[in-house]
C-alpha cells in the first residue's frame, strides 16, 4: 500500500469539538467486539483515538480535519470494516523522529503486551484531549509527552540542535496520517541508545510498564529501508517513507 509524503512545517490539524457518533447497530457491534477483546487482552485501554475526516490544501498550507473516537472503534474498524467504509477509522497521530548526529532514526520494538507486539515503529502514540487547544492539535506537545512515557526522557536530555519542529506528514492508502516531528540530536546513535537504556534502568522507570521492548537505530535513506526489510520484525508502513524523506533533512 502506497504512503505519500506532505512536506509542510505549517501543517495544521483542526479537531472538532464533537466526538465521532456511530449508528446504533454499529455501536452495538463495536461494544460487543471490545468486550470479547478485553477478555483476551486485559491490558488494552479504551482511550481516545484521533480519526481523519478530510485533508485539504488551502492558503498555502495543508489542513487536516479530525474528530476523536475511541480505541474500541479503532480496533473494530481495523479488523472488521473495509477501507471504503464511511465509519472506518483513519488514525492520526504524531511521531517523534529522534535523529542522531550520525544520521540514524531512533525507533522502538513494541513490547509483547501491546497492540502490535514485536513491530518496529517510531516513538509516539495516540493523542489525548489535552493535546488540543482551541480546536487545534499540537503535535509537539503530543510527541514530547510520548517521548517521556516511552523512553523516560524529556527533549532537553537529547541535547537537541534546535527545538522540536513539525516536518510534515505521511498519508497512507487508508487515509491515516502520521505527523512527523523532528528531534535533531547532537548525540550519536550509540549515545542515544545508551541514554534510553539508562533511563529505563533508573529507579523511577524500572517498575513502569514499557510499551517499547527495545530501541533500534535505523540509518536514513535506502540503507535504512533495506535494513527494515531484512529484519524478521514487521514495521509500520509510514516508517519507510519517513526514513527516505529524512535522508536529506538538515538537522
Amino acid at each position: 500500500m502506497s504512503v505519500s509524503w506532505i512536506r509542510d512545517p505549517k501543517l495544521q490539524i483542526l479537531v472538532s469539538d464533537k466526538l465521532v457518533t456511530l449508528p446504533l447497530e454499529l455501536k452495538t457491534a463495536v461494544d460487543a467486539h471490545w468486550e470479547t477483546t478485553v477478555v483476551r487482552q486485559p491490558h488494552y485501554f479504551r482511550g481516545p483515538v484521533l480519526s481523519v475526516e478530510t485533508i485539504t490544501f488551502s492558503g498555502l498550507q495543508w489542513i487536516v480535519h479530525a474528530k476523536f473516537t475511541d480505541y474500541a472503534h479503532y480496533l473494530y474498524s481495523r479488523f472488521q470494516l473495509p477501507s471504503s467504509h464511511p465509519h472506518r477509522v483513519r488514525v492520526l497521530f504524531a511521531a517523534a523522529l529522534v535523529i542522531s548526529r550520525d544520521r540514524f532514526l531512533m525507533a522502538g520494538v513494541m513490547a509483547q503486551d501491546t497492540a502490535r507486539p514485536g513491530w518496529i515503529q517510531s516513538i509516539g502514540g495516540s493523542p489525548v484531549f489535552q493535546d488540543v487547544t482551541d480546536g487545534v492539535f499540537n503535535p509537539i506537545r503530543s510527541t514530547n509527552q510520548e517521548l517521556n512515557e516511552e523512553t523516560g526522557l524529556i527533549p532537553e536530555a537529547l541535547r537537541l540542535n534546535r527545538d522540536p519542529q513539525v516536518l510534515g506528514c505521511t498519508v497512507d492508502g487508508n487515509g491515516s496520517v502520521a505527523v512527523a516531528v523532528g528531534y535533531f540530536s547532537r548525540l550519536t546513535s550509540v549515545e542515544l541508545k545508551d541514554l534510553i537504556h539508562k533511563s529505563w534502568g533508573s529507579a523511577r522507570q524500572i517498575h513502569t510498564r514499557r510499551e517499547l521492548a527495545e530501541v533500534v537505530a535505523i540509518p536514513l535513506g535506502q540503507s535504512g529501508i533495506n535494513w527494515m526489510i531484512s529484519r524478521r520484525e514487521r514495521h509500520v508502513r509510514y516508517l519507510e517513507r519517513m526514513v527516505r524523506e529524512l535522508q536529506d533533512w538538515e538537522g
